[in-house]
């Protein structure tokens, strides 16, 4: 189950601020209303009769309306691209821009959850640079954070657009969920990734270096759930690592009796 976030309170000086922004909205229409109204009668003269006045009414109505709308809909465009950059923060990772672990468990959860009606085969793999700490010991922890970066984006784009979603797990682990495939393709689509990481060469200010990666990977099972799936996938990725790490390692396949 997923952890909700509570809506804290304002501080203190938030009911300072809207009533001081209240106040404005007040004074500027009442402004606009008395400068309208002159510049009307002096253009036009005082009405002379109910139609006269009624449409003058109009006019300085539409006059002040015009500008409070104006002002009204820049706060509220504010307001979203505010709302819009905390909801980013709070479900990606501030380093790669991927899906970060909650995020990506919640995703993983809606999943399962439509598997149930639709029997999709889905899976899970979890893939870790090999010898990572060298990296950051020989270059330093921000270019090991540039190739972080690079991996990322590399991975994002090898990957099956809408039918396949990644995350950062932790360090320099990701995470994928592989939708609407059976094992040979999710198996054929982490070897891809898995050549593409080795043979790419990673030139970072100046710098050139090459990582690799180890895969381990396992399905997701509606009876089995997330946390067992992922436990699953954890335990190849450890023997993709003492197999000799830059390999992919998974469920042995069920075969068909002849």
């Amino acid at each position: 189950m997923t952890q909700g976030y509570r809506l804290l309170e304002a501080d203190n000086g938030a009911v300072t601020r809207a009533l001081i922004f209240f106040g404005f909205v007040i004074a500027a229409a009442l402004s606009l209303s008395v400068l309208f109204a002159v510049l009307v009668i002096n253009f036009f003269g005082v009405p002379a009769g109910n139609y006269d006045f009624m449409l003058m009414t109009v006019v300085i109505a539409a006059c002040v309306a015009s500008p409070m709308a104006g002002l009204a809909a820049q706060n509220q465009y504010r307001v979203d691209r505010y709302q819009t950059t905390l909801e980013a923060m709070a479900s990606t990772d501030p380093l790669t821009g991927l899906l970060n672990r909650r995020s990506f468990k919640t995703l993983a959860e809606e999943e399962l959850a439509r598997m149930e009606r639709t029997r999709n085969s889905v899976y899970v793999a979890l893939f870790d640079l090999d010898h990572f700490k060298r990296v950051n010991d020989t270059y330093g922890h921000a270019f090991g954070d540039r190739v972080l970066v690079s991996i990322a984006n590399l991975s994002h784009a090898a990957l099956r657009g809408p039918f396949d979603r990644l995350g950062r797990w932790g360090g320099e682990e990701f995470i994928i969920l592989l939708s609407e495939v059976n094992q040979q393709q999710a198996e054929a689509v982490c070897e891809r990734l898995r050549k593409r990481i080795a043979g790419t060469e990673l030139s970072i200010s100046g710098k050139t270096t090459r990582v690799s990666a180890s895969f381990g990977l396992a399905k997701l099972r509606p009876e089995d759930g997330l946390a067992a799936c992922i436990e699953k996938a954890d335990s190849y990725l450890y023997e993709a690592k003492n197999g000799g790490r830059n390999c992919v390692r998974s469920e042995p396949r069920i075969r068909s009796a002849a």
